[in-house]
């Protein structure tokens, strides 16, 4: 009888690569958004006034969102299936994205 082979012990592959880059997609857009809330902050403080606590209001604002989304969207993901959800993500980054141009 053959010995089961475990994933962690197969030659990295293309199928390894691909798994990679798909499944690092939401930790790199969670990264953008702490990152982008930043510059944000930064650019928007002198135009609107901002002063410390409405800075760290909204810099808190940005992690319940992530937590909340991040809770949220992980149990629809789960009832919808990832696939489908991950294209429905990356479709409303870009519209979203388009539109702020317009803004």
């Amino acid at each position: 009888m053959p010995q089961p082979r475990n994933f962690d012990d197969l030659k990295f592959s293309s199928i390894h690569r691909r798994i990679m880059l798909w499944g690092s997609g939401g930790p790199f857009l969670d990264g953008y958004v702490l990152v982008i809330i930043g510059v944000a902050l930064e650019q928007l403080t002198p135009l609107l006034h901002l002063d410390a606590e409405w800075i760290g209001a909204l810099g808190a604002a940005t992690l319940a969102g992530l937590f909340i989304g991040t809770s949220l969207f992980g149990y629809i993901c789960d009832k919808v299936g990832r696939r489908k959800m991950f294209l429905l993500d990356i479709i409303a980054i870009g519209v979203i994205s388009v539109a702020t141009m317009f803004v």
